[in-house]
């Protein structure tokens, strides 16, 4: 009777699962922070890592200069990225500046009649207010005066 108490406890229960967990685990995982190692697999990759390392060694100095020789070919296409985006801001900014003395050149060849006509025209088309049109036609005159 004691018997069947035990087997439907849940201490019972909690021990079985523990034995389970130790057994079908695997052997490098951590079952309640202890570490379990197969001695066979220790023994194996301890012959294979002394048969290997050379071979290891000459793979990551491989490795290293290939590291070292894709970092100077990144640092190369970065410089002549920063080289070719300096060269086309500086070539937006001269046309920029070019652009801006052409209309400069241009807004001071027009007559005032000329000026009028085309803030009439700006008002007309509803695209300036009327106060706007009122205080540039009054600019406009003034500057006829001087």
């Amino acid at each position: 009777m004691m018997q069947s108490q035990f087997r439907n406890s849940v201490l019972f229960k909690v021990l079985l699962v523990l034995g389970v967990l130790i057994v079908y685990a695997a052997p490098s995982s951590a079952i309640f922070g202890v570490r379990r190692r197969c001695v066979r697999r220790t023994a194996i990759v301890v012959g294979a890592s002394a048969s290997s390392a050379a071979a290891h060694e000459a793979a990551s100095a491989t490795a290293a200069e290939e590291q070292s020789a894709a970092a100077q070919q990144k640092a190369a296409a970065q410089t002549a990225a920063a080289q070719a985006a300096a060269a086309a801001a500086q070539a937006s900014a001269a046309s920029a500046q070019a652009a801006s003395q052409a209309a400069a050149a241009q807004s001071q060849q027009k007559t005032p009649q000329q000026k009028l006509a085309e803030l009439e025209s700006l008002y007309k088309q509803g695209l300036i207010s009327e106060n706007d049109y009122q205080t540039a036609k009054t600019k406009i005159l003034n500057e006829m005066m001087q």
